[in-house]
């Protein structure tokens, strides 16, 4: 399984952090499972410029075009490892079922009748591929297409 970061490197981010009992619970298995869904989330992002090297397997390290010069990165940001963990915590933490139906736009549930409501905005962004961590994509967005780059 191809990762941003690793269960070592995710365990030292999450160390003695509050919040992050999930991870700690976890077995190896579901959170090395865990770091590469979140990697494959991450790398269907919107991301602005290109692969480092056209030969490498991930979207990270990139290159990107700003300014009328292109900028390689040697290595994946720590930036984008933070936020592979922090997008495997929320895998492991999400209620899958209630996570689904609420990223589908989910509005509201009678038990009468079993009636369910959507909201359109919250279905264009499940469809979208958006990130379930919000602290993932904050991390992320210097590389993300209509950020602007820091210099």
């Amino acid at each position: 399984m191809q990762s941003y970061a690793d269960i070592e490197y995710a365990d030292a981010y999450f160390g003695d952090r509050y919040g992050a009992d999930q991870w700690r619970a976890a077995a190896e298995i579901p959170k090395a499972q865990a770091l590469a869904t979140a990697t494959r989330s991450i790398d269907m992002q919107r991301l602005r410029g290109r692969k480092a090297d056209d030969s490498q397997p991930l979207a990270f390290p990139r290159a990107i075009y700003w300014r009328g010069v292109w900028s390689t990165e040697d290595a994946v940001p720590e930036a984008v490892k933070a936020a592979t963990c922090e997008e495997a915590l929320a895998i492991l933490s999400q209620d899958t079922q209630r996570a689904e139906r609420q990223r589908a736009g989910l509005t509201g549930v009678s038990i009468g009748d079993a009636s369910e409501s959507y909201s359109a905005e919250a279905l264009a962004r499940a469809q979208s591929g958006e990130l379930l961590s919000a602290q993932a994509r904050m991390l992320i967005r210097p590389w993300l297409v209509g950020a602007v780059p820091i210099v």
